[in-house]
């Protein structure tokens, strides 16, 4: 993973007859090194020499702007607004198991007068031991952006945290001891306690926020699946609708078919006002018209007036299909007698007409 680090060094310097610094101060270290996470905890972090000392992270020094505080990445495109105050003169001189770095300082306008470097590295998260120390991770890669001027640490046995890493330094002016935010990314800033306080209130309220959103996600996935389920049963039912509609139809139909044909059969018997009855008065008038008004329908089930009602249709189909065949044999005698062998002669012909009409007679009767 590739992180940002700011380490700090003491400034001993001297100046020039134009008034810049110059000096070759320590600005790292080989060795463990200690970074304060956002919770408070200490992370030990192994700086190794071949890492160190390597001949690319020494050229990535050379031409580096030394800036006053840590503006974040310096790059061509922001080096305005951080506005350097000096540069670093050549690649990185390994010095023992500390680390110089040639620089002049164009002007030092300000009471700080400590260095921390600002730079990109990997870090190797595989725990281990250095000299009898334990470390979290091994730091590889390590590539320099700038140089930055820093509070002064106070003398005596604070010296010591002038050493590279060593984030527990005070500010001369307000005497508060300052540390780093370390962000998501891995990039760490240095900060005073109450900026910390805050960014950790933030980085709270922002976790209970995205556990809120998370919530809500469920929701409404909750929501969206019992729409789609509510959907599903409207199709459902409007299928079944539509199914109800349909035989609703069809029985209104069937039911129009046969009033028309009930009426047919009463306008054949010659029932008045038959439009007006209901089914069962119709069909009590038909089999009275047909059977005679001796005959009394009104205590009869219906069952048994539909099957009086019935006979006297079928009676009254037979009959009309009999008289249709009379009909039919004394119009087109033609048509029976192309059926038959030609008559020899007139009287033959006179006597199969008179057998004709006879049969037709026959089986109107019947």
């Amino acid at each position: 993973m590739q992180v940002e680090r700011y380490d700090r060094f003491q400034i001993r310097a001297t100046k020039t007859p134009e008034g810049f610094i110059q000096d070759s101060p320590v600005i790292g270290r080989v060795g463990i090194l200690e970074y304060r996470n956002v919770d408070g905890s200490i992370r030990r972090e192994f700086r190794p020499p071949e890492e160190a000392f390597h001949p690319d992270s020494l050229a990535s020094l050379k031409g580096k702007p030394v800036t006053v505080g840590h503006p974040g990445i310096v790059r061509a495109d922001n080096i305005k607004t951080v506005q350097p105050i000096g540069t670093v003169l050549s690649e990185g001189i390994p010095d023992g198991s500390n680390l110089r770095a040639p620089m002049v300082i164009y002007n030092l306008d300000t009471p700080n007068r400590e260095l921390s470097c600002g730079y990109s590295l990997d870090t190797e998260e595989t725990p281990g031991e250095w000299e009898g120390q334990r470390y979290d991770a091994v730091q590889r890669n390590i590539r320099y952006n700038h140089v930055a001027v820093v509070p002064k640490g106070r003398a005596g046995p604070l010296a010591r945290l002038n050493m590279d890493g060593n984030q527990d330094y005070y500010d001369e002016e307000d005497d508060k001891p300052m540390g780093k935010i370390r962000l998501d990314n891995g990039i760490e800033y240095e900060a005073a306690p109450e900026v910390i306080v805050a960014f950790d209130e933030l980085r709270k309220s922002n976790s209970e926020l995205e556990d809120k959103n998370k919530d809500l996600e469920k929701k409404v996935d909750t929501t969206e699946a019992e729409r789609d389920t509510l959907k599903a049963d409207k199709g459902k039912f409007e299928e079944q609708l539509k199914a109800k509609d349909k035989e609703h139809a069809d029985g209104l139909h069937e039911a129009v078919k046969q009033r028309v044909s009930l009426l047919s059969v009463a306008e054949k018997h010659k029932i008045e006002k038959a439009d007006e009855m209901a089914e069962r008065e119709i069909k009590e008038a038909v089999v009275k018209a047909v059977r005679g008004d001796g005959m009394d329908l009104s205590q009869k089930s219906d069952e048994y007036v539909n099957a009086a009602f019935d006979m006297v249709k079928e009676d009254t189909a037979m009959r009309d299909d009999a008289m249709s065949k009379q009909r039919k044999a004394i119009n087109n005698p033609a048509d029976q007698e192309r059926k038959d062998e030609a008559p020899s002669s007139s009287t033959e012909a006179r006597q199969r007409m008179i057998e004709n009409q006879q049969n037709a007679f026959k089986g109107g009767k019947e």
